[in-house]
């Protein structure tokens, strides 16, 4: 089995999504987000001993996971739990730190498969364990901060070169109007 860490943002963006939908209980999120972060980086360093990682630099609160729909939730929890289940400390009982993961992704769960009318239970057809939902394919494995639509927009207009101003501002409000489509699209589809 391998094992990667994971990026700041794909943990600050679960731990933060977890926050805005009630999943974080009886815990701060920088004390999560690092317990996270810090289990991911002691399985690596079971896994691959003597290999240096970039210390954790905390939680974030200006992560904004609204783009997030349930079912990429329920993905990148499965990725990070995957991250971690090389250290020997990640299963079984009294592991918080998988706990409170598992929580996080029970909410999303639970959130994509009424989004689908789908209601946990024998009838599920096994969409209650979260892989066979609708979007689960689709959805990034592993969490990459979004690039801010003006680096977009500003490598596109190099790409097609000398712009006036007038038509560098067009670009950046296609794209604004564009993000806003892809948002609204998202959670269309994590809702229906």
């Amino acid at each position: 089995m391998s094992c990667f860490v994971v990026n700041d943002y794909h943990v600050n963006a679960l731990v933060a999504w977890g926050l805005r939908h009630g999943a974080i209980v009886g815990i701060s999120p920088d004390a999560l987000a690092h317990m996270l972060a810090c289990a991911n980086r002691a399985a690596y360093a079971e896994r691959y001993q003597g290999d240096q990682v970039e210390p954790f630099e905390g939680f974030d609160r200006s992560v904004d996971p609204s783009h997030l729909v349930p079912v990429a939730v329920v993905k990148a929890c499965d990725c990070l739990d995957y991250q971690c289940s090389d250290w020997s400390s990640w299963s079984g009982i009294g592991s918080e730190p998988a706990a409170h993961l598992a929580a996080i992704r029970a909410a999303a769960l639970a959130m994509a498969m009424a989004g689908h009318g789908i209601a946990a239970g024998p009838n599920a057809g096994g969409l209650d364990y979260g892989r066979e939902l609708p979007g689960y394919d689709a959805a990034a494995w592993h969490l990459d901060e979004p690039e801010p639509v003006d680096q977009v927009a500003d490598r596109l207009a190099a790409a097609l070169g000398d712009l006036t101003e007038p038509e560098l501002a067009a670009i950046r409000s296609a794209m604004v109007a564009l993000a806003a489509v892809r948002r609204a699209t998202e959670l269309a589809r994590g809702a229906a």
